[in-house]
């Protein structure tokens, strides 16, 4: 595999590339560069082909490799989208192209369904047509006409075309830096996501139900993300049913679930919120997620997916809802404790801001029986001799301190560990 490295420099338009702006895996201009840990940039889609392959080692240097370790790269990206080959480049030399962004473009009136289902497929199909889309300002103009047909007034007729603006978006596959400036503080855009996702939910849409959904909640991910503390207030509580409803999907894709995860995430930066997506039942289905998506072995997949869902369960039990969610799950404070020092230093951290919460003073007799039953206490105290980090530490030493008195004479906890750590 080593001899990936030594990649072709001339592009499908003639053009010489810099040898740092190509995939090596697909020999191309790079879309949406991500770097591997080794310090290897690939394009997305191409390295996530490789890895859903079966492969897990870097096809470059062979050191393992995980999708959880890849990093976007946005500096490289900008790189690209700004560089302009020597030679005719093919972003410009095709009339259809640009018959089609002079369509979507048209300062007179906003593009047809028509229209932006076709930039739609070219954009998918040539990473030169998106790049070109995404240089003459699309994605502005898209998001524009998706928050304006979502107003309420036009809703009725808007919905084929709020799901065209949607598959267009999801085509320019831009990058969530690219976009923030677009959707920071955009409540129609808020309102108008809140809208297709709740008529998907209701069976109120056409065709590509699922399609819609992924680039829904993918946008979805990059407005939470973007916005300020006010926006997210004003977000409604039909949007967190909807979105943990996704959750609960099994034919969605892993990337449309991990959106939705990190969607629910963002929104808990705001204390109402927290409350309203413990109520819309999200602790229970990401729990449920959790158990559905860990194979007997981890894998890249399934670790960056319990690393969002210990984040959620962490930020879900800064509040009351959020805990007596977890310890009313049959399974909860046991996957919670079950996933402590396997997934890694990020999950373990929300893993036991999550079992100290659920087990702090306030606790139910029954659930700090159940910490000793299920194995938490035991992993707690792995805690304590294990390479974590210190703070991490501390939040176990605090819990095992407080329920010592009754986990001492529990049949399910060595006492030896409890004295020693102690």
């Amino acid at each position: 595999m080593h001899s990936l490295a030594c990649v072709h420099m001339e592009t499908s338009g003639g053009g010489t590339a810099p040898h740092h702006f190509v995939c090596p895996i697909s020999l191309q201009p790079m879309q949406d560069p991500v770097t591997a840990p080794t310090g290897i940039s690939y394009d997305r889609r191409a390295i996530e082909r490789w890895l859903a392959d079966g492969h897990a080692t870097c096809p470059v240097s062979g050191r393992p490799l995980a999708l959880a370790d890849l990093t976007p790269n946005h500096t490289l990206r900008r790189l690209i989208l700004s560089w302009d080959p020597a030679a005719p480049s093919s972003d410009h030399d095709d009339p259809g192209l640009d018959a089609i962004v002079a369509k979507v473009m048209s300062p007179g009136s906003f593009p047809g369904e028509d229209v932006l289902r076709e930039a739609a497929a070219a954009a998918a199909l040539s990473g030169a047509a998106r790049l070109c889309m995404v240089r003459a300002g699309m994605l502005r103009r898209v998001l524009r006409l998706f928050a304006s047909c979502g107003k309420k007034s036009s809703r009725a007729v808007a919905m084929p075309t709020l799901e065209a603006c949607l598959a267009l978006v999801d085509a320019l596959d831009v990058s969530a830096d690219d976009t923030r400036p677009l959707v920071h503080e955009n409540l129609d855009l808020v309102n108008a996501l809140t809208h297709v996702l709740v008529a998907l939910e209701n069976g109120n849409c056409s065709g590509g139900n699922v399609a819609t959904r992924v680039s829904a909640v993918r946008l979805l991910d990059s407005v939470t993300e973007a916005a300020d503390a006010a926006l997210l207030d004003r977000l409604r509580p039909e949007l967190f049913r909807v979105v943990t409803a996704v959750l609960r999907d099994r034919t969605v894709p892993p990337r449309a679930t991990r959106a939705a995860l990190r969607a629910l995430i963002n929104a808990c930066g705001s204390g109402k919120n927290r409350a309203l997506i413990a109520e819309a039942g999200a602790a229970h289905e990401a729990i449920e997620l959790e158990l559905a998506s860990w194979p007997s072995s981890p894998g890249g997949s399934s670790r960056r997916v319990t690393e969002l869902v210990m984040a959620l369960l962490a930020r879900l039990c800064a509040c009351a809802e959020g805990r007596a969610a977890v310890a009313a799950h049959p399974a909860g404070i046991a996957v919670v404790a079950k996933r402590v020092l396997r997934v890694s230093a990020a999950a373990d951290a929300c893993a036991v801001r999550v079992l100290a919460s659920v087990c702090g003073r306030a606790a139910s007799p029954e659930v700090v029986r159940e910490m000793a039953r299920v194995g938490a206490v035991g992993k707690l105290c792995c805690v304590l001799q294990a390479d974590c980090d210190p703070d991490v530490k501390e939040t176990a030493r605090v819990v095992l301190r407080m329920h010592s008195g009754v986990w001492c004479g529990s049949p399910c906890v060595s006492a030896y560990l409890l004295s020693r750590y102690l």
